[in-house]
């Protein structure tokens, strides 16, 4: 396929899915109206439309050579050429022949995008041929899975060219790379990325290696001088010879260090900004090969809804918006089973059936609407009906039947997102089991997102998603809290203040601040997080607050400290999270640190009333304490930072080991007042260094906590035998036992 070629397919596409989805809303519209008015001014405009549509359709088709949209798109035509005429009429059979072809025109064209087989177009176009009353012609041959149309058999060149014209190209080599191939690689990028940025701290050693050097180099200059005199009364004198030769040499290896330390620092800047720059780009590349129009979602709903409707004997124009927009294709794989639990929802709850909306003085057909946007590198998803809408009071009467007590409408909105929570009486193959929205909240969830039920003055429901557009980096907000480093995705949050603990307030015995006229409840992150003490404590005077939204409310969580923003890769933290929902994974700092990712739509739903802190109070000075020293002895890097951070955030003081060798050489140098270790290790494994110590008169009295993902039984009765005073697994780590079991013991 020329470059021209393939500049035609990209446009075709575009323009094939503007077209089709201008045809379907003609037909929603007309479908409303009565034969004999579609005739008149109105009706008549929008019948002129879809004809040149397609019209337009099918010279665009002959275009790009794809024969079989040709084919559709010229018996459309002539369908509307007959309505316009009146020969026709638009009725309910006409219509469904319409969107069956339709459908099997976009069935061609994605399987020309995707480059597959498509299904044959036969049955659409002999459904058209029925209606016009004429014999079927011979169906064009589908297009090649390549995408480009097929070129004709050689043929000698005195018939095919004239003499001296130019040989057409080949066709453009294409491969099949498996998805989870791709994914791979844009993870594996993303940490060339993150190794790249840690080169700056390499670059920054080394400028300091470079300032100690020169310093050097000036010392030396100033001996030089200095000793001017007392060397040249030594220079003839064969006692001193030794040691002018050496002062010489000292000179000059320090002048030729000087300028290799210089030359050496300057290679690796020029490298580490190449690398970083290659590695950004690769990224930027990796991530448009991942893109994929909205559109590879939006086919697969239309023929959904249209079979739904008729099973629940419903009359639903299905209306979408958005197929242009382009997103991470995991993103849109991972949005079709919330997508469509929307859509089955709506169904089967939202939209009434004929003779109900038309006792409300509804019109018969249901309105059901997918909506796709981009809005600041988050994709919008929007599915509203105009059915019966959500009824809060029913859902309130369920939710009392386990939790009877008075709810919030915000409480009543989030219910319905549970697992196994169902308003419908029946179960058959739409609802009834409560798994749905349940779906949508954890899928979404997952994708770093957040669902809300959209209030709205007109009747039915309207459920709005968040995603990213990509999964492959995110922009973090670097904060502090009780220590600790977090980041946060800045999507979710709307504003950061720094506010005087003076503005601070009470209400009904809460902390609230006074944010643009408006009492926004104050929470604390380390206390969200359950990482801080009961009564917060801060440094200064000056409170710094981000704002956080979610389900159309403001929370107010204050943290200790604004850090830094940056752009990194999510990646699994190697352990559970905690089932608060509150962290999304964790992420590489530029020296290599570990720091947790916190999800903002799981801090919004833990920003509950019973989770309000006490009022922040500045700190009072202290005197000084030595903290227990604990010594955290594990392999991996993951688990000692995050152990670590832990550790430090509760005032301990930690020391690191990798392995059991490290660990006894690091104990003789100073004894540790606890030790938490792994079990498989290099060198010394956790077995040998609990006997090791055990064994050593003096370290046996230091309490052993053993924190591994091995959960066998043996292993455990074997280290506590051994001596070990508490097994954790790791499977089950929660910090809160973790530091529970260790005030145990210190």
């Amino acid at each position: 396929m020329t470059d021209i070629h393939q500049k035609l397919a990209a446009i075709f596409q575009g323009e094939h899915a503007e077209h089709l989805e201008h045809i379907r809303s003609v037909l929603a519209l007309l479908e409303q109206t009565s034969f004999d008015s579609i005739l008149e001014t109105k009706g008549r405009t929008e019948i002129d439309e879809a004809f040149r549509r397609a019209h337009s359709l099918r010279g665009a088709a002959r275009a790009v050579e794809l024969d079989a949209v040709e084919g559709l798109a010229s018996g459309l035509e002539t369908l509307f050429s007959r309505v316009r005429e009146g020969s026709l009429p638009l009725d309910r059979r006409m219509t469904r022949v319409i969107h069956q072809a339709l459908d099997a025109s976009e069935e061609c064209v994605g399987a020309f995008r995707e480059n597959r087989i498509p299904e044959d177009p036969g049955a659409a176009r002999r459904a058209m041929d029925d209606l016009l009353g004429v014999a079927s012609p011979p169906l064009p041959s589908p297009p090649p899975p390549s995408g480009a149309a097929q070129l004709p058999v050689s043929e000698p060149a005195s018939e095919q060219r004239p003499q001296g014209a130019v040989k057409p190209e080949p066709p453009a080599e294409m491969i099949r790379l498996p998805a989870e191939n791709l994914d791979r690689l844009v993870r594996s990028t993303g940490q060339i990325l993150t190794e790249s940025l840690r080169q700056e701290s390499v670059s920054a050693e080394l400028a300091s290696l470079n300032r100690q050097i020169g310093e050097m180099e000036a010392e030396c200059a100033r001996f030089r001088k200095a000793s001017a005199a007392f060397r040249w009364r030594i220079a003839n004198q064969p006692e001193y010879a030794s040691v002018t030769r050496h002062i010489a040499f000292i000179e000059q290896k320090v002048r030729g260090l000087s300028a290799q330390s210089r030359a050496a620092g300057l290679r690796q800047q020029r490298s580490a900004w190449n690398t970083k720059r290659s590695a950004e780009q690769l990224q930027r590349d990796l991530w448009t090969a991942r893109m994929a129009p909205a559109e590879d979602i939006l086919e697969v709903f239309r023929k959904m809804v249209r079979d739904l409707s008729r099973e629940e004997k419903k009359e639903i124009d299905f209306r979408t918006s958005g197929s242009s927009v382009r997103a991470d294709r995991i993103i849109l794989q991972a949005l079709k089973d919330p997508v469509m639990h929307l859509l089955r929802n709506a169904i089967s709850h939202g939209i009434e059936t004929p003779a109900e909306r038309a006792a409300k003085g509804k019109s018969p057909v249901g309105l059901l609407t997918l909506r796709l946007d981009s809005q600041r590198g988050r994709l919008i998803v929007e599915v509203e009906d105009d059915g019966r809408g959500v009824d809060l009071d029913r859902v309130a009467n369920v939710l009392s039947q386990d939790e009877p007590r008075a709810h919030s409408a915000e409480e009543l909105e989030q219910a319905i997102f549970r697992p196994g929570f169902s308003t419908s009486n029946t179960v058959n193959n739409l609802s009834g089991r409560g798994m749905g929205l349940s779906v949508v909240y954890e899928t979404v969830h997952r994708l770093q997102g957040d669902v809300n039920l959209r209030r709205k003055s007109a009747p039915g429901a309207s459920f709005l998603l968040s995603v990213p557009l990509s999964v492959s980096t995110s922009h973090l907000l670097l904060l502090s809290a009780a220590g600790q480093i977090f980041g946060i995705p800045t999507h979710g949050i709307e504003r950061l203040y720094s506010i005087r603990l003076d503005r601070v307030q009470t209400l009904e015995g809460k902390p609230v601040v006074n944010l643009d006229g408006q009492a926004v409840a104050l929470y604390g992150l380390a206390h969200l997080l359950r990482i801080g003490d009961a009564s917060p404590t801060l440094p200064g005077e000056v409170l710094p607050v981000m704002v956080l939204k979610g389900g159309g409310r403001r929370f107010a969580v204050w943290v200790d400290e604004f850090l830094t923003q940056r752009d990194a890769l999510i990646q699994d933290l190697g352990m559970p999270c905690p089932t608060t929902g509150n962290i999304s994974g964790g992420a590489l700092l530029r020296e290599g640190t570990v720091f947790v990712v916190l999800n903002p739509a799981g801090l919004v739903a833990s920003c509950m009333p019973s989770a309000a802190a006490a009022m922040p109070q500045t700190a009072k000075p202290q005197t000084s304490k030595m903290s227990p020293g604990i010594l955290v002895v594990d392999d991996s890097i993951t688990s000692r930072s995050l152990e670590r951070s832990i550790l430090e955030a509760h005032g301990y003081r930690v020391r690191a080991a990798v392995d059991g060798l490290e660990a006894l050489e690091l104990l003789r140098v100073e004894r540790a007042d606890l030790i938490i270790t792994d079990i498989q290790m290099p060198r010394m494994d956790g077995f040998g260094l609990v006997a090791a110590l055990k064994a050593d008169s003096q370290l046996c009295r230091i309490p052993v906590v053993i924190v591994s993902s091995r959960e066998k039984a043996e292993d455990q009765e074997r280290l506590l035998r051994l001596g070990a005073d508490a097994y954790l697994v790791k499977r089950k780590f929660d910090q809160t036992e973790l530091l529970n079991t260790i005030r145990q013991m210190i």
